[in-house]
Parts: structure tokens; C-alpha cells; sequence
């Protein structure tokens, strides 16, 4: 809106100028002034209104061309040069020759022509300050007010002196025209001045004078509705008194005593709107007072009831909030907690070295810490720290977490791990040891059909074996607990090894092995990695037709090697392929075609590249096949952490 107001006073002032000078050059009166009572604008006045209109229209893109800004600057500074010439024109000739009869031979027009009011040294001296005004648009600064708002107040001042000279000259006496009314400008020409001086000030709403009073502050909001009753209170006033005086409503002696009397009434009225203003404002700021009361209140609420222990530390590492779990697990009052330090609570500090088994933890998105009860004995807490909004970088809100049962969760795993390691496999190779003599014997005593049921035995021991082996392995990679025995190989020819070694002979020839340009040795587990390399094979074998071809892929992207396996199978549903690594999940095709398995391949095999630092997904779509992605470092990573994806950069 304030941009419109200036690009409408540049359209404004050009046109009225461009009309004034047709008026001369046709000697139409009415183009020239208002009415016979007001004076013509002269020729120099008119051209000046163009060429500030001009200069404005130019310079009010934020970022003009050079040209455009050039040229915007020279026709500001000759504005400023025709206003300061027809300021001395008015001193030497007093207006009736020298530059404006100048402008009438131009025009073909007579001296007769002009008005017999001397000109109004005030016209020039606005377009003289309106000119570098208009040229030093852009210095302005968002703070402080800048050289060419204090030129277009002056010129705003100088435009309101001839306005309110032909208002309120009537006022003063009935007989003769006072100096002001005498020497002030035409109604249009002051109008037109002050619409230029606005437009010049809003060109740049966000510097200097604009800015403060377009701000949402006190100041700005007490501004807009006090600056302008304060410059158009008293011409209104005058324009009024006038029009009564002319009707014959007024008598010359009530005219000062009454314009007086307004006046005090418009300064009351300035305070009662001052007033109402600062009262909007207050109370405005009472309702945001109390909102912010309450925000604080249900957040304190909040930090209160969680379940977990919460503090918030500040800068220097003091405690600045304590909710009433923390008060709970540590056994302080919170009035003991508040500004102490928090290595009271947490002894290594909240960013001190982690404790062991910080690896897991801290691919959960957390830190492992031992904190310290008030008589002493220690707690396991998972640390998680996060700013707090509104406050200054260094101030965090902490969540100790209790983990104290997660312990002993996880030592009863490891007891089920073991329990699972000795009282079930030690068993059951027990059993296949004795299957295999069994089946032996038979073979010897030429039993087939003993033998077959023999062999039945041997199988259904196997996949018990299978099963429990996944189990285990399962538990072992959610622990965390399992060291990786890393070392730098060749991924492609590892891929081509588990190919050669796991994929059955007659089903070799499927299989096509596509390598990128060499990559550097991979660090990896490789026992581990052949078990998802295994795994993806197996099921592309599983789940294709027949004879139709498994493209294996080896690629790179960025800092990860990416290895692809497509089938062209019936594809997955979009509500499979996002559960496809779900510990126990499995497809209905998955079901019918191998019953006796867990759902737990996929799975693993999630957790083994998640170990590596690495990430696993599927592609697919119904009846368009099936392709199963992960990626691996090429450099170990320094602390296991969940990558970032690469769904959009492998595919």
C-alpha cells in the first residue's frame, strides 16, 4: 500500500504538470489554476512537478537498472536546479520576466497571460529540496533518519506554509491580502508539492522516517494516527472557517477567537487520541502479558507432569527448572536444584565423555550417562538434549531418562540369549548327531523307508537349528553388543565369491553381475554381509519366475557403496514394502510359498547394514518386480549412527 501511494504521486505530479503546460501554451485558464481567486502555477513550477514525478517513477524499483538509476538521479537534480533558478528568477525579476517569460515565448503564449500574483518563493524552494531528496533515496538508514527525510520535511513544512497562507489568510483581515495569502501558491500547486514530498518519503517504506512510522511499535502505532491530524487538522480547520465566511455564516470578529478556540479544541482532541491510543496499546499488551502467563503456566504444567526427569541449564551450566520427576529420581527438593550446578545430577556433565555401551545408545538418539542420587547411589540415564525455543543458543532443556529397567530388560535378553545358546542348540546337535547314526544304520540294513523318515528327522532339526540361529542373532544385533569384525575387501569381488558359493549351479546362469568403475576396498563384516547378500538372492530365486534373469548391481553414490538385487516377480503391495523389514512380518505370497519360516531374514538383515552404518529399502510396484537396495560405507564410520537415506540418489 505504501508503494502504491508513491507510484500514484508520481503519476499524479507529472500529469498536473504536463496539464499546467498545456494549459499555457493553449491559454486555457482552468489547466492553469483552480479559479480566478487562485494563483496560476507558473510554467517553471509545472516543469518541475514533471520532472520530479519523472525522477520518482524511476527510482522507485528496489533494485533499478544503471540506467534507470541514472537517469532517475539527473532529472532529481534538475528539479533541484530549475527550483533554485526560479528562486533567484523570483528575487531579481520578481517573476514577471527572466525564466518563466522564458517558458511563455516558448509556449507562444503573452505576458498577458500570467497572473498578476507575484509568485511564491515557497514553490521553488519545495522542488529545490525535493530534488536531492529524490537523489538520495536509497542512503537512507532502518534506524536513524537520513539527509533526504530531513529535505522532504522541510519541503512538506514549506508546502503546509502556502497551503495554510491561502486558507487562513482570509482569516486575518477583510481589507487587504496578507504576505502569506499574498505569496503562497495555487491550491492545486501545494496539494500536487505535498502529494510529491509524500510519495518521496514512502519510495522507501523500510528507511529511515517510513520505517519508524510504519513500525509495530508504541512509536510507529501513536504516529500513524497523530501525524497526520496534526498537518491536515489545521487546513481542514481554515478550509472550513473559509467556506463559512463565504456562505455568510461568520462575521471577521468571531473569526480569530473561534479559530482559536478550535485549535486549543484540536490539541485536547490530539491528547484524548494520544491517550486512547496508549490505552489500545496497554491493553493489547495485558492480554499478551496474560497469554504468555498462561503459555508459561500449561509448559510448566507440562514439564511437570512428563514422565521423565526434565531440567533446564543455562549458559553456565546451572540449573534454571527441575519438574517434579526430577525431584523424584534424584531425591532433591527443586528449590535445592535451581542454580546449582548439573554436574550435581549428571557428575561428567551433560556433554561428557559416554559411558560404555554409548553406541547403541546413542543410535537411539541418546547418550548413555551414570547420575547421581542425593544419598549418593548412582542411576543409568539416557541423556537427550534440545534448545529451548526462545531462549539464547546456549540454553537447553535435558531429559534424563531412567533406564534402569531398559537394563534390566536387556539383561534378562541376555539370559534368554544364553538360555536359548546352551539349553536348546546343545540339544538339538545332539539329536542330529544321533539322526545322522540313525540314518547310517539304516542305510546299512538297507531300511529306505526307516532311512526316509530318518532323513525327515535330520531336516526338521536343521530348520529348528535355522530358526534359533536367527533368533539369537536377532537379539545379538538389537543389544547392540555385537563387535563387528570389520575388514577392508573388494566388494565386487566378494559379490562375485557369495554368487560362485551360495547360489546353487543350475540356478547360476541367472544371475547377471553388473560392476561399476572400481571402487576402494569396503570395511565390512564379512560373514555378516554375505548372510543380506544370501538372504536378497535366496528370495529372488524365490519369488521370480522361473528362468527369468536377477540383474545384481554395484554402484556408487557419494561415500556409500550401493548394491542392488532386481527380480521380476509379481512386485509388492505399497503396504508390504513398507513393513518388508518388520521383525516377524511376512507377505501372504511369503506364507504360502514357505511356511516354516519366521520373517526374520529381512529383518537381520536390516539390523546388519544398520550396524555397518548403512541402510536397507525396497522398490517395487504390483506386477513390475521387485528391487531390494542397501548401502554400505566406504569408510567405517566413526560412531554407529542411522544414515541418511539414499532412496533418491541410488534410484
Amino acid at each position: 500500500m505504501v508503494r502504491a501511494l508513491a507510484r500514484s504521486s508520481a503519476v499524479a505530479a507529472g500529469l498536473v504538470g504536463l496539464l499546467v503546460l498545456v494549459g499555457w501554451a493553449l491559454d486555457v485558464m482552468v489547466l492553469k489554476s483552480m479559479g480566478a481567486a487562485i494563483p496560476a502555477m507558473r510554467p517553471s513550477a509545472a516543469l518541475g512537478l514533471m520532472l520530479g514525478g519523472a525522477a520518482l517513477g524511476l527510482r522507485l524499483p528496489a533494485a533499478p537498472r544503471r540506467f534507470q538509476h541514472r537517469l532517475g538521479t539527473a532529472l532529481a537534480l534538475a528539479t533541484a536546479l530549475l527550483g533554485a533558478a526560479s528562486l533567484v528568477d523570483g528575487v531579481i525579476t520578481g517573476g514577471n520576466g527572466g525564466l518563466d517569460a522564458l517558458f511563455l515565448r516558448v509556449f507562444g503564449a503573452d505576458g498577458g497571460a500570467s497572473p498578476g500574483v507575484p509568485p511564491s518563493p515557497l514553490t521553488a524552494l519545495c522542488l529545490m529540496l525535493l530534488g536531492p531528496a529524490l537523489a538520495l533515496v536509497d542512503r537512507g538508514h532502518p534506524q536513524r533518519l537520513s539527509w533526504s527525510d530531513a529535505l522532504v520535511v522541510l519541503a512538506l513544512m514549506a508546502a503546509l506554509t502556502g497551503l495554510n497562507g491561502f486558507l487562513l489568510g482570509p482569516l486575518v483581515t477583510p481589507v487587504a491580502a496578507p504576505f502569506l495569502q499574498e505569496r503562497s501558491m495555487g491550491l492545486h500547486t501545494t496539494c500536487v508539492l505535498m502529494l510529491l514530498a509524500m510519495g518521496t518519503l514512502c519510495a522507501r517504506p523500510e528507511l529511515g522516517l517510513m520505517a519508524r512510522l510504519t513500525r509495530d511499535t508504541l512509536g510507529g502505532f501513536v504516529a500513524r494516527r497523530l501525524v497526520p491530524v496534526t498537518l491536515l487538522g489545521p487546513p481542514v480547520l481554515g478550509l472550513t472557517l473559509v467556506l463559512i465566511h463565504l456562505i455568510g455564516g461568520l462575521s471577521h470578529d468571531a473569526k480569530l477567537p473561534l479559530f482559536a478556540t478550535v485549535v486549543a479544541a484540536g490539541g485536547v482532541t490530539l491528547v484524548l487520541l494520544a491517550a486512547r491510543a496508549l490505552d489500545v496499546l496497554d491493553t493489547e499488551r495485558m492480554r499478551a502479558t496474560s497469554a504468555l502467563e498462561a503459555s508459561e503456566e500449561r509448559f510448566r504444567t507440562f514439564l511437570d507432569t512428563a514422565p521423565d526427569p526434565m531440567v533446564v541449564v543455562d549458559a553456565s551450566g546451572r540449573v534454571r527448572f527441575a519438574n517434579a520427576e526430577a525431584e523424584r529420581v534424584f531425591g532433591y527438593r527443586r528449590e535445592a536444584l535451581l542454580a546449582r550446578e548439573v554436574e550435581l545430577l549428571v557428575p561428567e556433565g551433560l556433554h561428557g565423555p559416554a559411558s560404555a555401551g554409548e553406541g547403541p545408545e546413542r543410535a537411539r538418539g541418546g547418550r548413555l550417562v551414570s547420575g547421581q542420587r542425593q544419598d549418593g547411589t548412582s542411576v543409568p540415564l539416557e541423556v537427550r538434549l534440545s534448545p529451548l525455543e526462545g531462549e539464547d543458543d546456549a540454553t537447553r532443556i535435558a531429559i534424563l531418562r531412567d533406564v534402569t529397567e531398559r537394563r534390566d530388560l536387556e539383561k534378562l535378553r541376555e539370559e534368554y540369549v544364553g538360555l536359548i545358546s546352551h539349553d536348546l542348540r546343545n540339544p538339538l546337535n545332539t539329536i542330529n548327531l544321533r539322526a545322522h547314526l540313525l540314518q547310517r544304520a539304516l542305510h546299512e540294513r538297507k531300511l529306505e523307508r526307516e532311512g526316509i523318515m530318518a532323513q525327515a528327522i535330520i531336516h526338521n532339526v536343521e530348520w529348528m537349528s535355522t530358526m534359533i540361529e536367527e533368533l539369537l542373532e536377532g537379539s545379538r544385533l538389537e543389544s547392540g553388543r555385537v563387535n563387528l569384525r570389520r575388514e577392508a575387501r573388494d566388494l565386487g569381488r566378494f559379490l562375485e565369491e557369495v554368487l560362485e558359493r551360495d547360489v546353487p549351479p543350475d540356478a547360476r546362469e541367472r544371475f547377471r553381475l553388473h560392476l561399476a568403475d572400481p571402487l576402494p576396498p569396503v570395511p565390512m563384516d564379512a560373514a555378516r554381509l554375505e548372510r543380506v547378500v544370501t538372504n536378497l538372492l535366496t528370495n529372488a530365486l524365490k519369488y521370480s519366475p522361473t528362468g527369468t534373469p536377477v540383474d545384481v548391481r554395484l554402484s556408487a553414490v557419494h561415500d556409500q557403496a550401493v548394491v542392488s538385487v532386481t527380480n521380476q516377480g509379481a512386485g509388492l503391495s505399497p503396504r508390504d514394502a513398507a513393513r518388508l523389514f518388520d521383525k516377524y512380518y511376512r507377505t501372504e505370497d511369503g506364507r504360502s510359498a514357505d511356511g516354516k519360516g519366521l520373517g526374520l531374514g529381512l529383518y537381520i538383515s536390516r539390523l546388519i547394514v544398520e550396524a555397518h552404518g548403512g541402510h536397507i529399502w525396497v522398490e517395487s510396484e504390483p506386477d513390475r518386480g521387485v528391487t531390494f537396495f542397501f548401502s554400505v560405507p566406504l569408510e567405517a564410520p566413526s560412531a554407529p549412527t542411522a544414515p541418511e537415506p539414499l532412496r533418491q540418489r541410488a534410484g
